[in-house]
């Protein structure tokens, strides 16, 4: 470069130099940060492998290392933290639990198909469609099954009448108890206890999975606390049963709001920009005229453009450095052959400067 003369623009070599050291100096600077979160801070984790020292059951973080006072460094507290031995002996129960779920579901399930063979009077009605019976141990407790039609001369369709209304009436306290936990929920969010907070939401969210209110306001907690992933899980819920089941945001336009600006927020934590920007437009779709919405939007937009200039300077850094040792592989023989011929015509005129520029 500088011996042969090729590099005659001084500033322009210094100044991608300096871009050079720079971007290098920011990576080794994010490599340590990361390593340092990565163990100080935990990772986000349920608990349910074998690489982790301690588990905070409150805020979902797995650790690798014993940590002062044995408190969790994002709730600051104690009371939640599990050594992997007992979290694996507490799922280990759950597992346990869910088998005999299933089993006792099989049993009742197995019990419904055999009546259904054994029962002659299925056979003597065209007008009763019997496949709509399958809900009689349904996937769901939705409140929107409707009360059923049967033969009302039936003792045993009578019997599952009951049962049915039964099942819909502890689906509508099921309903009643989760709005409970929400409005405690609200209450935890306004004295700062966010925490807390979630817990209440998690607990509605038990009664009912489909509340999008429990969904987003989890999501603002989640917020509160650093933890972005959570924050992005809880929101696409809202959003994903919203499109599938609602055909789209209109109908729910308030809570997909929500939805969309909370996770545009943990997305930008997490620096994902494209992403950001295009929830917050998918929620000015739905309320153009928010302020606070199109400001987000504007910033968001502005740090994408810079991300991609912080990116574009540093492949150009590296372009040079690699051409050179694209060309050093390609030409090198056939230089190091120009260099020797140069040096011997300069020798007669240039005598020692010739030698010394040879060495």
């Amino acid at each position: 470069g500088i011996i042969d003369g090729s590099i005659t623009d001084f500033d322009t070599f210094d100044a991608q130099f300096e871009i050079k050291q720079r971007a290098k100096q920011i990576r080794q600077e994010e490599l340590l940060a990361r390593r340092n979160k990565f163990f100080l801070y935990g990772v986000d984790g349920k608990g349910e492998g074998e690489r982790y020292k301690w588990w905070c059951k409150r805020c979902f973080v797995e650790y690798r290392i014993d940590l002062p006072q044995n408190s969790c460094t994002r709730c600051k507290q104690s009371d939640k933290m599990m050594a992997q031995e007992a979290r694996r002996e507490e799922l280990m129960g759950k597992l346990g639990d869910y088998k005999k779920t299933r089993a006792s579901h099989q049993w009742r399930k197995d019990k419904w198909l055999r009546w259904k063979k054994s029962q002659k009077l299925l056979g003597k009605s065209r007008n009763i469609n019997y496949k709509a019976w399958e809900y009689w141990e349904p996937d769901t407790e939705s409140e929107d099954e409707g009360d059923p039609i049967v033969p009302r001369d039936n003792p045993e369709f009578m019997a599952m009448e009951m049962d049915m209304k039964e099942r819909h009436k502890k689906a509508a306290d099921k309903a009643k108890t989760a709005e409970k936990c929400r409005q405690r929920g609200n209450e935890c969010m306004k004295t700062g206890d966010f925490v807390g907070a979630i817990e209440h939401y998690d607990e509605g969210l038990e009664y009912k999975r489909d509340n999008k209110a429990l969904w987003t306001n989890k999501a603002l907690a989640e917020l509160k606390i650093f933890r972005w992933h959570d924050a992005v899980a809880s929101c696409n819920k809202v959003i994903e049963y919203t499109e599938i089941f609602e055909d789209g945001f209109k109908k729910s336009a308030d809570p997909c709001f929500k939805a969309f600006t909370r996770r545009a927020a943990a997305l930008r934590a997490l620096h994902r920009w494209e992403e950001a920007a295009e929830d917050l437009e998918d929620a000015l779709r739905l309320f153009p005229k928010d302020r606070e919405a199109r400001d987000l939007l504007e910033k968001t937009k502005a740090a994408l453009a810079e991300s991609k200039t912080v990116e574009d300077l540093e492949k150009a850094a590296a372009a040079p450095a690699e051409e050179e040792v694209e060309e050093v592989v390609r030409e090198g023989p056939v230089r190091i052959e120009i260099e020797e011929e140069s040096s011997d015509e300069e020798a007669p005129e240039g005598g020692a400067a010739a030698e010394g520029a040879g060495d």
